[in-house]
């Protein structure tokens, strides 16, 4: 599916290789026949599933170490509290979205949600870390659920004239989740109790006060829409299309090569512990790229023909480093102004603010802008070296945030740089989506998703080893400049590939020029 938008209007791209999912999409829209008031209630649910989804990664920022003293986890696996739930959740994503298209997003949407909610109330009570660990990778998985399955029914609900705004807003909840899921955890801070009455116990027991009544609503607001594409399909064929072997596949070779990579960078990448996950990872990587080429057209979760797309490759390896500029300074800074400068969870937040402020900023402003560039070379290059270049600031500012020394440092460097991230994912994120032919555009954006947060997972945990480098961990600022140095050379690297190696299609850029993708 190609969601376009011209000059004047929002439309659904009718080409003729769109396919059959476009008129059977159009068919559902005739025959759903919503009223606006239930569309944009909908549209409400939607985004409060995908605010939930980012929101409790972004809000564990605040309660890495009280869940850390509370569940005696050693500060070099911190960082699972974190990644255990961004791996089964990027993982799952395409297959959750191959189950919305094949049966019905309703279920899947509504009973992820619901399942989301039970979870996080079961974690609240935990009082071991690996039950903890465990959990909250099923959490992953059930959130995972929920997002494909949500951009479907969108696409389904609305007609194509609202389809631009609805992107929009459901796109937009995912960039206000990232600033306020931190605000949000740091009220839950106003809580002194211990126990089982402690702040981020709380914090999941508000999830599940969330989860349970929107998926429940979602059960009876969502009309009943069949899976699109292979509806004729027998259930022998569509359990063939799921690719089951493919997805397990590809989460053990995900879980296998993030394992080594943490233990490596925390125990040191000659010892066994990193050795033995991190080469056991790749034969099931090039196991996964063999089984799918093997498959016929319509049965592989990501067909062989997608990496052949113009930039796609090259697109889908520099996602893996748009969310960890995020990650990597705001998990570092919240921690420390708790620990180190014993700041309350909301000041520790409200420092986190202009972040999130300035992502929100350009995600509303300036995608009709970049609806005139004719090349994003010139957009996501010149993005990655400014977000490379504001972490200079502050890995100089030796730590200090008193005596002017946060608005000297750390806020115009919060600032710039996340707007800069923004713009960045934006053109990342149009340049996946105009490439794409109609078919294979779910499976783009699907895959986009997945190699922001696999990059995210394997910046957190590259970045937990390098906080070790030295005693002190996270307390000595020689070790978080270490970390910091790492995704400025990340950046300045990915950077020049784009220099490089982005190619322009010309016919393609007259044909496309002044096209806006909706935010996925």
């Amino acid at each position: 599916m190609a969601i376009t938008k011209d000059s004047s209007s929002c439309s659904v791209d009718r080409r003729p290789d769109a396919g059959d999912d476009l008129s059977e999409l159009a068919e559902a829209r005739v025959a759903i026949g919503l009223s606006q008031t239930r569309k944009w209630c909908l549209l409400l649910i939607f985004s409060v599933a995908q605010y939930l989804d980012l929101a409790s990664v972004s809000g564990l920022f605040i309660f890495t170490h009280p869940i850390s003293v509370d569940l005696e986890i050693q500060y070099e696996a911190s960082t699972w509290i974190v990644n255990s739930y961004i791996v089964t959740f990027s993982a799952f994503l395409l297959f959750f979205g191959r189950v919305s298209d094949l049966y019905s997003a309703k279920p899947v949407f509504a009973i992820s949600f619901l399942i989301l909610g039970i979870l996080s109330l079961i974690i609240s009570f935990m009082t071991d870390q690996y039950a903890f660990f465990f959990l909250r990778a099923l959490a992953g998985i059930a959130g995972a659920g929920t997002i494909p399955s949500a951009f479907r029914l969108i696409l389904t609900i609305f007609e194509p004239s609202e389809l631009h705004l609805a992107l929009t807003l459901f796109g937009l909840s995912g960039a206000i989740a990232n600033g306020t899921g931190l605000i949000i955890a740091g009220l839950f801070g106003f809580i002194t109790a211990q126990g089982q009455m402690g702040p981020w116990r709380w914090f999941f027991r508000m999830i599940t006060i969330i989860c349970i009544p929107f998926s429940l609503l979602a059960l009876s607001l969502i009309p009943r829409i069949k899976g699109e594409g292979h509806s004729s399909s027998s259930a022998r064929d569509k359990l063939k299309r799921l690719d089951i072997i493919g997805t397990l596949t590809m989460l053990f070779a995900i879980i296998l090569l993030i394992l080594g990579l943490t233990l490596g960078a925390s125990y040191g990448f000659r010892t066994a512990k990193f050795l033995v996950p991190f080469l056991l990872s790749w034969p099931l990587f090039v196991g996964f790229f063999i089984w799918e080429s093997r498959l016929p057209e319509g049965y592989a979760l990501v067909p062989p023909s997608f990496w052949r797309i113009l930039n796609m490759p090259l697109m889908i390896f520099v996602a893996l480093v748009v969310y960890s500029w995020w990650n990597l300074n705001q998990l570092v800074l919240v921690e420390r102004f708790l620990t180190i400068f014993n700041e309350l969870p909301i000041i520790a937040a409200l420092r986190i603010l202009p972040s999130g402020v300035a992502a929100v900023l350009v995600a509303l402003l300036v995608p009709p802008l970049l609806a005139r560039v004719k090349s994003y070379r010139w957009i996501i290059a010149p993005g990655l070296i400014v977000c490379a270049v504001v972490y200079i600031p502050i890995i100089y500012s030796h730590g200090e945030i008193y005596q002017g020394g946060y608005w000297k440092y750390y806020f115009p460097s919060l600032f710039v740089g996340s707007a800069s991230a923004m713009i960045v994912f934006l053109g990342i994120n149009i340049t996946v989506m105009t490439s794409s032919p109609p078919s294979m555009s779910g499976v783009a954006g699907a895959l986009l998703q997945v190699s922001l947060q696999i990059g995210a997972v394997i910046g957190l945990s590259i970045q937990a080893g390098l906080l070790t480098l030295e005693e002190g961990d996270i307390g000595n600022f020689h070790n978080v400049q270490a970390s910091w140095w790492f995704v400025f050379g990340w950046l300045l690297l990915n950077a020049m590939l784009v220099l490089v190696f982005f190619k322009n299609n010309k016919a393609e850029a007259e044909e496309k020029q002044g096209d806006v993708i909706a935010v996925v």
